[in-house]
């Protein structure tokens, strides 16, 4: 009797805490219900005219900025020259190492760079471009830099491996003549 008794108990009170539980899982969906529900109140308003894909970003941020003002057309200029320059002299180790670290220098300035153009900005442009967080310096700048860095470097491992090839090459013939020396000194020190 005493057991079938504490049994009763048992069960009742696991019967208890399943329902606090049940309580606190309801009280959570439903407080997760609000918090969803507050955040597209917020954001409803920002997500109605902004840009959904990336083609619409990317369509945004070409009718954003003024492509006729003479510093952005220095800029892609510049640019430009840096890929001519690249393209020219890909097979000059020593200058592809100055442009590679002058690209590397410029990345690694980008942030100062864009504070002093924020401090600046009346003095070149018609809008202010230079937010804090960079968005346009580094795709305007630091974006093209990074590409020509991409590209210098598989052009260094082409250069590297085409080094490579060439002392294998010049390897394998040393010890083809000394191969060929000896057979020679072998088959002359044989009496006949």
């Amino acid at each position: 009797m005493m057991r079938a008794l504490a049994a009763l108990l048992l069960i009742a009170a696991a019967a208890q805490a399943d329902d606090v539980d049940n309580e606190n899982a309801t009280a959570a969906s439903s407080l997760n219900d609000v918090v969803e529900g507050l955040k597209d109140q917020i954001f409803a308003d920002h997500v109605k005219g902004a840009p959904q894909t990336f083609r619409e970003e990317c369509a945004a941020f070409i009718a954003a900025v003024d492509w006729r003002e003479n510093w952005i057309r220095c800029l892609l200029l510049w640019h430009l020259s840096l890929w001519v320059l690249f393209v020219f002299t890909r097979k000059n180790f020593p200058v592809q190492c100055g442009l590679f670290f002058g690209i590397a220098a410029c990345v690694a300035l980008a942030e100062t760079l864009n504070g002093l153009c924020a401090k600046r900005w009346e003095k070149f442009a018609t809008q202010n471009y230079f937010d804090e967080r960079g968005v346009f310096a580094g795709i305007m700048l630091c974006a093209p830099l990074l590409a020509l860095a991409f590209a210098m470097l598989l052009n260094f491992l082409v250069m590297a491996s085409s080094m490579l090839v060439t002392v294998k090459r010049a390897e394998f013939r040393g010890k083809a003549r000394e191969l060929g020396a000896q057979a020679e000194a072998e088959a002359q020190a044989v009496p006949v």
